[in-house]
């Protein structure tokens, strides 16, 4: 009996042995697999400042300096900060509750923005999500690719011997039916006064759907970027984030040399009209739509806070000094800033810097936003990566040269990138922040408050309240005040009088 004993014994050690070293083994081959998914991801600090403040740079950025001018120079300045400081907070809630899904505390897992809210909310909210989220970039998307064919178009017509041409599709009530003619457009066309005042636009007395010489230009650069993936578009969002540096300081020097004067009533400390102010601001700060998809691509070693306070502070400087001395020393400035330095009027080099701007900074948008798109429709799953192409890249770089001219579409992609732009940034990403604080006793990988902690769950559901209600607050005072703009001017400029 002693010997069975023994044999067993004997056994029973063997096995645990061999379970040990199984075990083992096990151990190892996952941190060899954890390794090589790390060694494939490529984005590093300098990527993902790159993608953060490309992101948070876009068009709208060229308005500030009329809202300076017409908001103030305090209201303004504190509305940037304060949005700054709420889109931060959304874009960690946003990572930290990535990070809480099972086994992607250190984001191995491609979790798409629909895909997180598929896991914490059920299949319902990932479909409605997908939904807004496509709407989103897709708005977003189609007016950058628009004011990029503008760009090259209104460079062409100023740099080019016989300016930029145009293909135009227009009805004739005489005929009945359609005619297609061929358009030319220079600068030349335009008055002194339009190029003071920045309405010397391509085209802009023409009727009819166009398909412009800039368009095609846009087109070809832009449209093979698209199909890239995220780690092959850092190289080019980092050359676009140099850009974004170079030009930036050129324009401060351009601008101080044209002379700062707070005198000449140009600008005020608080403003005569507040109506457009959120809007504008909130527009700017849409980080959150590049998270999921960076936070799977970016480097293990890249410090997630780290990245969105530098490119959200990073980004407010130059909003509030841009924005400031371009109100200062432009005292005719247009509403997008870019119309009035392409003009010409004043000097070559301001007209150069601003078309060098204009193409790299919202021009590679339009890649990212592709690209964006396409990793949450195929990425979670949803449809194969050639019809996620065909939605994303395919059908606005296709179609958006229709939405060249017309005022109503150009206020419809407005309205749209605000409401959808609101959902996805703000609001949405804090909700799903405070219904996983009931459904997931993970407390995530990302540190959203620092250097201040919330222990207690009873406290971040408050704070997440607090924010939520800031956000909401925000975002309605920007559509009230894109509704009620006219009248909110008058009783201003009542007030002013009085």
């Amino acid at each position: 009996c002693s010997k069975n004993k023994g044999g067993n014994d004997n056994n029973n050690n063997n096995n645990s042995s061999r379970l040990d070293r199984l075990q083992v083994s096990l151990r190892r081959s996952a941190s060899t697999f954890s390794e090589a998914v790390s060694s494939m991801k490529r984005i590093g600090y300098l990527g993902s400042m790159s993608i953060a403040v490309n992101s948070l740079t876009g068009p709208a950025m060229l308005c500030l300096p009329d809202t300076y001018q017409r908001s103030g120079l305090i209201p303004t300045t504190l509305v940037i900060i304060f949005v700054c400081i709420l889109s931060a907070l959304c874009c960690l809630h946003m990572s930290n509750t990535i990070s809480k899904v099972p086994g992607n505390d250190t984001f191995t897992m491609d979790i798409g923005f629909s895909e997180c809210f598929r896991y914490f909310w059920g299949p319902r909210s990932f479909a409605y999500t997908q939904l807004l989220f496509f709407c989103c970039i897709t708005c977003l998307n189609v007016s950058s690719i628009v004011d990029t064919a503008q760009v090259v178009d209104t460079f062409l017509g100023h740099w080019v011997k016989g300016g930029s041409g145009a293909i135009n599709l227009v009805w004739d009530n005489d005929t009945e039916r359609f005619q297609i003619r061929w358009l030319h457009w220079s600068y030349q066309e335009c008055s002194e006064e339009m190029l003071i005042t920045g309405e010397c636009l391509p085209f802009l007395d023409d009727d009819g759907i166009l398909f412009t010489l800039g368009y095609a230009i846009t087109l070809l650069i832009f449209l093979p970027m698209a199909l890239m993936d995220l780690k092959e578009n850092a190289a080019m969002q980092v050359i676009g984030f140099l850009v974004l540096l170079v030009t930036s300081l050129g324009f401060i020097i351009l601008f101080i040399q044209e002379g700062v004067d707070l005198k000449d009533g140009d600008v005020s400390l608080w403003g005569t009209e507040w109506g457009s102010l959120f809007g504008v601001v909130l527009f700017n700060f849409a980080l959150v739509i590049a998270i999921p998809a960076w936070l799977y691509e970016k480097e293990p070693n890249v410090d997630v806070p780290l990245v969105v306070h530098g490119s959200s502070i990073l980004s407010a400087v130059l909003y509030v000094v841009i924005g400031i001395l371009g109100a200062v020393s432009m005292p005719y400035v247009s509403q997008n800033m870019l119309e009035s330095l392409m003009s010409g009027e004043f000097g070559t080099v301001m007209q150069l810097c601003a078309s060098i701007f204009a193409f790299f900074i919202i021009g590679l948008g339009c890649p990212l936003f592709s690209v964006l798109t396409r990793m949450n429709l195929a990425g979670s799953g949803l449809m194969s990566w050639s019809t996620a192409n065909a939605l994303a890249v395919y059908l606005p770089f296709l179609s958006s040269w229709i939405f060249y001219q017309g005022d109503a579409i150009t206020q419809l992609l407005s309205w749209g990138g605000i409401i959808f732009t609101s959902l996805i940034a703000f609001i949405l990403p804090l909700l799903l922040a405070l219904h996983s604080l009931d459904t997931s006793d993970d407390e995530g990988a990302v540190d959203v408050y620092s250097p201040f902690h919330f222990y207690s769950k009873k406290s971040k559901k408050n704070v997440l309240i607090i924010l939520l209600v800031l956000a909401v607050l925000s975002i309605i005072a920007a559509i009230f005040g894109n509704v009620f703009n006219d009248d909110l001017a008058y009783l201003a400029e009542k007030l002013n009088k009085q």
